[in-house]
C-alpha cells in the first residue's frame, strides 16, 4: 500500500517490465480484478492499481508473473488541485510519503499487505516552479524538510537566461527518509481573481468541461454561534499534543464576547469540559485555558464518530453550531462518519458546520478533507513545529461568518440574436428518464410475453440447473438495475459548498454531448444570506486547445462525491413522476445505482476510484481498451492568461503546460527486483495545479508546452542530486536583484542590523542575584534602561515578531484592555518616558503598536484588536478624546 493526497485523480497507470510496456485501462473494480487474475493464470505479466475502499488516500498495486532478475518500473500519473496555505497565503503542495498507523480494522476484502521491499538511502526530490511572465516567484519554503533553492531557473533550464518567474528546489541533504510528508509552499502574487475556463475533450464528441475558480471577497457582520472544539487525545496524538495545545490557546484567546463554547476531548471515550456550552466570559475562558494545559495523549483509541455525534446531539438547537475538529485523522472507519455528517448537515438546514484542522506529520487528508466536505466547512493541516496562528484564526473567522444558503449556478450562452439571450439553470437538468427494462428504448412500447407451460418435456436437467436469467447474463455487474438517463449538465460539487471570504473553492460543470452546443459566455453564482442576496458573474474563457485535465479533475470530484454519499444522483428526480426522487423510487437498489454512476464516469474519462480500478495487461493494446495517445500539439503556444497544469511521464516531461499554477511530481522508491508485493517498485508522476486565481483550482494539458505561467514540477527518486546552497526548513529564498540563476538565500535566523540598531536591543538579565532588569544593546556594555525586578518578571523577552505578538496577547484582559506593566513595555521595546497611564491610553498604545509594527502578523492579532477597539468604543470619552489619544500614542510606535 502507498498514500496519495486526498482527492487526486489517478489518470494513468503503466508498467514497464524489461522492454515491455503494459498500459492500464479503467474498468469496474471486480472486472479489473478478474482481468488481472485471468492474465496471471495464463502466465502473462500483469498489473493492477486499486484504491482502498476504506480511504480515498490509500492505494495498492499488484504485479503478477515478473520474470526473475527483470527490472520493473511502475508509473502512476495523477492530477489534483493545489491547496491554499492560510499561514503564508501561498500555494501548498504535499507529497505523502507514508501511511501512519490508523485506528480500527479493515475488512478481509480490503486488507492489503504493505510492501516488504526495503527502501535504502531515502528518496530525492526536485521541484521546479514557473509563473506567468510579468509575475514573479518571491519565495519557496518547506515547513517539513531542509531544501536548497535556485531562483531564476529550473532544473531543466540549462543555459537559458535567468528569469524571475522561475525557481527550483531540491532537498538540501540530497535524500530523505520516508518518515513524514513532504510539504512545499510557493509564494507568488496576484492569485485572487475568480475565473471560469471551458475545455473541449480531444476524443469524446461534443464533450466539454468548465472549471470555476472562486475566491470570494465580501464582508458580512459576524455571528455569535455556539463553538465546540473537538480535540483528539488518542494515543496516536502522542507527538502532536504540544501543537494541539498551542492551537486551542489561540482559539480560546481569540473568541469574541457573545459566543458560547465548549471543549470535547475524545479517544476510546469522550468527555466535555461542561455538560452544555458556556457563555464566553473571563471565568469560562480561564477555566478552559487551565483545562487545555492538562492535555496529554491518554484517551486510548480514536473513536471520532462517537465524539462528533455526541457534540452535534448536545448542541443548542436555537443557535448556529460551529464544530472545530482537531485531529491527526488516523482512522479507517471514515464512510460511516461522512454519511452521518451528510444527514445532520442537511437536516439542520445549514445551521451546522464542521471544520477540520489536521495536526501532525502523518495526517490522513482523506479524513479531514472528507469531514469538511460533508460538514460544509473547510480543512487545513499543520505539521509539527509549523506555525499555525493564521490557520487557526482563518478557521475561527469561518466559524464566525454568517451562514449562506441556496447556492445556484446559471450558464449564460453567447447571444443567439439581437434580442435573445439563452440562460440555463444547472439544477434544471436534474430530471431524468427511468426505465425498468433495458431493452425498451421507448417506454410507450409494450412487449407481449409468451405463454410459459408449467410442464415442458423439452426442458433438460442442464436447463433446470441454470438460473432463470442465465441466458441473458452479461459481464455487466449492473445489468439488473433500471436504466437512468444522464443529465445534460453535471455539476460537482452538486451543492456549491458555503463560500468563505478569501477561501478558495473550485466548482466544475460537465457538459454532455446533448447539452446546448452554444459557447458559454458567463457563469453566474447566486446565494442567500440573512443580510441579503449575494451574486457574482464570471466571464468564461474558452481554451483553444482541446485537453483532458479539467475533465479528469471534474470526473474525480464527481466520483468522490458519490463515494461520500452526495452528488447529482442523490438530487435527481423522476421526470415521469414530478417531485419523486430516484432514491425514493428505488430504495433497495439505489446504492448500486450510485456505484454504477461512479463507474460510468470513471470508465468514460479513464479516472480511477473506489469502484473502478486500473488493470494493465498485454491485451489492452490490441482490443481497443487502451486510451488513445494525444496528438502532438504542434506549434508552441502561449497560455499566459489560462489556468492549467500538466500531467506527464518522465519521457514526456517538458516545460509543463498552460496556467498560472501547475505542479508535476515523480517518486521512485528503491525496489528490489527479487521480491514484488504491493508497491514493491513504484514511481509516481503527478501534476497538481490551480487556476489563475485559485491555488485550489486545476490547470491542464498533457503535452509539452513552451509557456508555463505557473508550474511546480516535483521529481522524487533514489538518485543523488547535485548539492546547492542549503536553505533550512521554514527558511525562505528571495530573488533580490540577482541576474545569475542562484539568488541569495535568506537563512532561518534574524537578519543582522546596524550596530546600535533597534533590532539588536534585547532584554538582558544581570546576575541571578541582581535586583535590576536592564535592556542593553548587544554591542554595548552600557545599560540604556534598568528597572527594578518584580516577582512576576521571570519571563524571557521574546525574540521573534510572532513570539512578541503572542506575549502581548497573553497580557490582554478578557474584556479587551491592557494595563500598564513592565513586561508589556519590554516586549514592545518602549523604555520609560510614558509616565503612569490609564487603561484606555495603554490599550490604544498596544493597538497602534500591533497595527504599525506587527503588520505581518495581522492574522494572529486581528480578532484581538477588534475586541480591544470594541472595549475602547464602550468607554465614556468626551468629543475628540479618542482622536487625541490616538495621536498621543503614535509618537511612541513610529
Amino acid at each position: 500500500m502507498f498514500p496519495l493526497y486526498d482527492g487526486v485523480s489517478v489518470v494513468a497507470f503503466q508498467c514497464r517490465i524489461g522492454s515491455r510496456v503494459l498500459r492500464g485501462v479503467v474498468k469496474e473494480r471486480s472486472q479489473a480484478k478478474a482481468t488481472f487474475d485471468a492474465a496471471v493464470s495464463r502466465g502473462e505479466s500483469a498489473g493492477l492499481l486499486e484504491q482502498l475502499p476504506a480511504a480515498s488516500d490509500v492505494f495498492s498495486t499488484h504485479l503478477g508473473n515478473i520474470p526473475a532478475n527483470e527490472k520493473v518500473h511502475v508509473e502512476i500519473t495523477y492530477v489534483g488541485e493545489l491547496k491554499h496555505d492560510a499561514e503564508t497565503d501561498g500555494i501548498r503542495f504535499t507529497i505523502p510519503t507514508h501511511i501512519a498507523p490508523r485506528y480500527g480494522a479493515l475488512s478481509s476484502g480490503q486488507a492489503t499487505e504493505r510492501s516488504s521491499v526495503q527502501e535504502k538511502g531515502g528518496i530525492g526530490i526536485t521541484v521546479d516552479a514557473s509563473v506567468a511572465e510579468g509575475s514573479f516567484i518571491h519565495g519557496i519554503q518547506s515547513p517539513t524538510h531542509p531544501i536548497a533553492v535556485t531562483m531564476g531557473s529550473t532544473s531543466t533550464s540549462g543555459d537559458a537566461d535567468p528569469a524571475m518567474h522561475q525557481a527550483s528546489a531540491t532537498l538540501s541533504l540530497g535524500t530523505t527518509e520516508l518518515d513524514k510528508d513532504f510539504v512545499l509552499i510557493v509564494l507568488t502574487k496576484d492569485t485572487g481573481t475568480p475565473k471560469a475556463l471551458l475545455e473541449s475533450h480531444p476524443r469524446l464528441l461534443n464533450q466539454r468541461a468548465l472549471m470555476l475558480s472562486l475566491v470570494p471577497k465580501f464582508s458580512l457582520p459576524r455571528i455569535h454561534p455556539e463553538i465546540v472544539f473537538v480535540a483528539d487525545r488518542s494515543g496516536s496524538m502522542q507527538g502532536n499534543v504540544a501543537t494541539l495545545i498551542s492551537a486551542l490557546k489561540v482559539f480560546l484567546k481569540s473568541l469574541p464576547v457573545g459566543v458560547r463554547f465548549n471543549i470535547c476531548s475524545f479517544g476510546s471515550h469522550h468527555s466535555f469540559l461542561w455538560p452544555k456550552s458556556q457563555a464566553y466570559s473571563r471565568d469560562s475562558m480561564n477555566e478552559a485555558l487551565a483545562h487545555v494545559e492538562t492535555f496529554s495523549a491518554n484517551y486510548g483509541g480514536t473513536e471520532t464518530f462517537a465524539a462528533l455525534r455526541a457534540t452535534i446531539e448536545n448542541r443548542y438547537p436555537d443557535l448556529p453550531c460551529e464544530v472545530m475538529l482537531l485531529t491527526d485523522g488516523d482512522i479507517w472507519s471514515q464512510t460511516e462518519l461522512f454519511t452521518y455528517l451528510n444527514k445532520e448537515v442537511k437536516e439542520s438546514k445549514s445551521n451546522l458546520r464542521v471544520f477540520a484542522l489536521g495536526i501532525g506529520d502523518g495526517v490522513s487528508h482523506a479524513l479531514i478533507e472528507g469531514v469538511a466536505r460533508a460538514g460544509n466547512g473547510f480543512a487545513q493541516s499543520v505539521n509539527n513545529k509549523e506555525k499555525l496562528d493564521s490557520k487557526v484564526i482563518r478557521m475561527l473567522k469561518g466559524g464566525l461568518s454568517p451562514h449562506t444558503t441556496d447556492y445556484s449556478l446559471e450558464v449564460k450562452y453567447e447571444d443567439a440574436g439581437e434580442d435573445f439571450e439563452m440562460v440555463e439553470k444547472v439544477t434544471d437538468a436534474l430530471e431524468v428518464m427511468l426505465s425498468e427494462d433495458k431493452a425498451v428504448d421507448n417506454p410507450d412500447q409494450k412487449q407481449e410475453n409468451k405463454l410459459i407451460s408449467f410442464f415442458n418435456e423439452n426442458t433438460g436437467q442442464s436447463d433446470r440447473a441454470k438460473p432463470p436469467s442465465a441466458e441473458n447474463d452479461t459481464t455487466d455487474p449492473f445489468a439488473h438495475l433500471p436504466k437512468t438517463s444522464v443529465p445534460k449538465i453535471i455539476q460537482t460539487p452538486q451543492t456549491v459548498p458555503p463560500l468563505f471570504p478569501f477561501s478558495r473553492t473550485s466548482v466544475y460543470l460537465l457538459f454532455s454531448g446533448e447539452s446546448a452546443q452554444k459557447t458559454p459566455k458567463s457563469v453566474t453564482l447566486r446565494a442567500k444570506s440573512e443580510h441579503g442576496p449575494l451574486e457574482l458573474e464570471i466571464p468564461v474563457e474558452v481554451l483553444n486547445t482541446p485537453g483532458e485535465t479539467i475533465h479528469q479533475l471534474a470526473a474525480r470530484k464527481a466520483i468522490l462525491e458519490l463515494e461520500e454519499g452526495r452528488g447529482w444522483i442523490y438530487e435527481a428526480k423522476d421526470k415521469d413522476n414530478p417531485g419523486s426522487f430516484v432514491k425514493e423510487r428505488y430504495p433497495s437498489r439505489f446504492d448500486e445505482m450510485v456505484q454504477r454512476e461512479a463507474v460510468r464516469i470513471g470508465v468514460r474519462f479513464q479516472v480511477g476510484g473506489k469502484w473502478s480500478s486500473f488493470v494493465a495487461v498485454k491485451d489492452n493494446d490490441k482490443d481497443g481498451d487502451a486510451p488513445q495517445p494525444q496528438e502532438p500539439m504542434g506549434d508552441e503556444l502561449d497560455y499566459s492568461e489560462s489556468d492549467a497544469f500538466e500531467v506527464s511521464s518522465d519521457e514526456e516531461m517538458g516545460d509543463g503546460l498552460f496556467g498560472d499554477y501547475s505542479l508535476q511530481a515523480q517518486a521512485a522508491p528503491v525496489p528490489r527486483p527479487s521480491c514484488f508485493s504491493p508497491a514493491s517498485a513504484q514511481s509516481y508522476s503527478s501534476s497538481l495545479s490551480s487556476g489563475a486565481p485559485d491555488p485550489f483550482a486545476p490547470n491542464f494539458q498533457r503535452q509539452t508546452m513552451s509557456a508555463v505561467p505557473f508550474s511546480l514540477e516535483a521529481r522524487t527518486s533514489t538518485r543523488s542530486v547535485g548539492h546547492r546552497a542549503c536553505m533550512p526548513s521554514n527558511a525562505e529564498s528571495r530573488l533580490e536583484g540577482a541576474r545569475g540563476p542562484v539568488a541569495r538565500l535568506v537563512g532561518g535566523g534574524p537578519a543582522p542590523s546596524a550596530p546600535g540598531g533597534r533590532a539588536q536591543r534585547r532584554a538582558q538579565y544581570k546576575s541571578a542575584g541582581s535586583p535590576f532588569l536592564c535592556a542593553t544593546d548587544d554591542d554595548s556594555n552600557e545599560a540604556n534602561t534598568c528597572v527594578e525586578k518584580s516577582a512576576e518578571e521571570s519571563f524571557t523577552v521574546p525574540e521573534t515578531t510572532n513570539e512578541k505578538v503572542h506575549a502581548v496577547i497573553g497580557l490582554q484582559d478578557f474584556e479587551g484592555w491592557w494595563e500598564q506593566s513592565k513586561e508589556l513595555l519590554m516586549v514592545m521595546e518602549i523604555s520609560g518616558g510614558i509616565g503612569t497611564q490609564t487603561k484606555e491610553w495603554i490599550t490604544m498604545l498596544v493597538v497602534k503598536w500591533l497595527e504599525v509594527k506587527m503588520g505581518g502578523e495581522r492574522d494572529v492579532w486581528e480578532l484581538v484588536v477588534e475586541k480591544a477597539k470594541s472595549w475602547l468604543d464602550g468607554q465614556v470619552m468626551g468629543e475628540g478624546e479618542m482622536e487625541k489619544l490616538e495621536k498621543e500614542v503614535m509618537g511612541y510606535v513610529q
